[in-house]
């Protein structure tokens, strides 16, 4: 691949690199031409100016006297991969739990108008002292750029038209902070203990495009933000000063090229994840459909043997391959071929496209049953495969979305393998807690994690029963499996879920739209909706 070809040329880090982060260039001129003007389609009258960026804005690149050329490729792309492709080289000190980054970013735009910006979404930048950016070039020459918390913009010179492509270079270094308690503790995916370093939401990517916007938002106090679309992702990934018993926990297909370096290639993801321990177990199995499952566990993992010899890490690896086989029956095929569940050192789970973290607490409290939230947190964050990872949404403005869907599937993993404690998970997942709340609620409408939880999760999975129940089995699940083929490679929004509903499917939900949604009319979308079908609306652009 020409991205990871160039990105293996780029020099590593050294003293001299450290020191371009003070290069740059001028503000841009829309007016300006590049080099190889003749063989671009431009239409710079139609363009307005970028407005003036602030030199003063924190981490912005000061102005040099030269004007870069911008020599997009035009023409040569068949839409046959990801508008995004994401190529780096990940140098880690295992000791120091740091890493290095050189990262070749290039982006198609597949939209029917000239992007006169393109905007990184740089989630590792939220934290203080995380993220130190030491360069970054457009088309090989240093470009002038504004970051902003987990945003970044850089004004083009040249407007990008439609089907061309751009190459951006980034190199910085990342510093994840140690797993403490509270709040900060839920974002462990990108942080450390004595034993385990993760590494998640870690590499720049260009942000998503919503009806021809740029789609960040800030960070939240609880759940999450998060809005991607899919990329191809070659990573090769680099360890030092670790013992010979590391172990590199990661999706997609993994290439040991020597002891210390690897090479991970994942196509059509969301984003990329990786985890790191030198205490590591490994156990492996697989579903009959031929996904390969590793589930990567730390020593407590062998805490609550029951009279079968069963401890937490096989028990994990069966409800894994259970819930796989399951979850494809009712919602369709999982895209990849292998799926790892990761024990991480903080609280509760979190999803990534083919990797889920799962919390220690969950595997020291083990039981030998499956009367636990070991259980059900690897349900649901295994469910996320479908709702996050295949079909995308706006986690901040509608995390029912995601959070709901995967929440309802825990009940369908008890439903189909122990039928007969159904009440149980009513009980103990959602009845206990009482929950109250909207469940079409933005993220930002909480003041603590339980209301969060309530409302998003608990009161979301009620809703979806009551739909089951008003539309019948049949249809309701041909109704998941339909969203989930249409917003597949999607950023999907609540109008395509609820666009699905027929006419004679939409009066029967009303009842339950009322109790639990604060816009029971979906903004008057049912009066779009025709014959036995709904309008596909709310997607992403590409």
């Amino acid at each position: 691949m020409q991205i990871m070809l160039r990105l293996l040329g780029l020099t590593v880090f050294t003293c001299a690199l450290l020191c371009a982060c003070n290069l740059g260039s001028i503000p841009p001129d829309v007016n300006s031409a590049p080099s190889n003007a003749p063989n671009l389609r431009l239409d710079l009258t139609s363009e307005s100016a970028s407005p003036t960026p602030s030199p003063a804005l924190e981490n912005t690149v000061a102005p040099v006297e030269s004007t870069p050329s911008y020599p997009y490729a035009c023409g040569i792309d068949d839409g046959a991969s990801s508008a995004r492709q994401v190529a780096a080289r990940v140098d880690i000190d295992y000791a120091q739990k740091a890493a290095s980054v050189d990262q070749l970013l290039s982006f198609t735009n597949r939209e029917d108008a000239s992007l006169q910006s393109i905007v990184l979404d740089i989630q590792a930048n939220q934290w203080d002292g995380s993220f130190v950016l030491n360069e970054l070039l457009v088309d090989e020459s240093p470009a002038y750029h504004e970051l902003d918390s987990n945003r970044l913009e850089i004004p083009l010179a040249i407007a990008l038209p439609p089907g061309c492509a751009i190459e951006i270079e980034i190199r910085f270094r990342l510093l994840p902070d140690v797993i403490r308690d509270g709040m900060r503790a839920f974002r462990g995916f990108f942080g450390y203990s004595p034993r385990q370093l993760n590494l998640a939401h870690f590499l720049p990517n260009v942000a998503a495009r919503i009806n021809k916007e740029w789609r960040i938002h800030s960070p939240a106090n609880f759940g999450e933000q998060i809005v991607y679309d899919v990329a191809d992702w070659q990573v090769e990934v680099h360890v030092q000063d670790a013992t010979e018993d590391l172990k590199l926990a990661a999706p997609g297909e993994i290439k040991e090229l020597e002891p210390g370096l690897w090479q991970v290639e994942l196509r059509g993801s969301r984003d990329f994840a990786l985890s790191l321990s030198e205490k590591f177990q490994l156990l492996e199995g697989g579903t009959a459909s031929g996904v390969g499952v590793a589930v990567y566990t730390l020593r407590d993992s062998q805490a609550g043997v029951n009279i079968n010899g069963k401890n937490s890490a096989s028990h994990v690896l069966t409800i894994t391959i259970q819930a796989l086989e399951l979850f494809e029956r009712l919602f369709g095929k999982y895209p990849h071929d292998r799926l790892v569940v990761v024990q991480g050192d903080f609280p509760d789970g979190m999803e990534f496209t083919g990797l889920v973290y799962v919390g220690s607490a969950w595997f020291a409290q083990f039981d030998g049953t499956v009367y636990n939230y070991l259980t059900l947190v690897s349900v649901h964050e295994i469910a996320h495969q479908w709702w996050y990872a295949l079909v995308g949404s706006d986690a901040a403005l509608h995390p029912w979305l995601d959070e709901a869907l995967a929440t309802y599937s825990e009940y369908l993993f008890i439903e189909s393998h122990y039928p007969a404690d159904k009440n149980w998970w009513w009980t103990f997942r959602v009845a206990g807690y009482f929950p109250q709340g909207d469940v079409d609620s933005k993220v930002y409408e909480f003041n603590t994690f339980r209301e969060y939880i309530n409302a998003i999760y608990l009161r979301g999975a009620q809703m979806l029963h009551n739909l089951r129940q008003d539309m019948g089995d049949e249809q309701f699940f041909q109704l998941l499996r339909t969203y989930a083929e249409i917003g597949t490679g999607q950023v999907a929004y609540p109008e395509l879920f609820w666009g699905l509903l027929s006419t004679e499917q939409a009066p029967l939900t009303i009842e339950t739209r009322n109790e639990f949604l604060r816009d029971p009319g979906v903004n008057s979308l049912f009066a779009l909706v025709e014959g036995a079908g709904g309008t596909q609306v709310g997607s992403s652009s590409d």
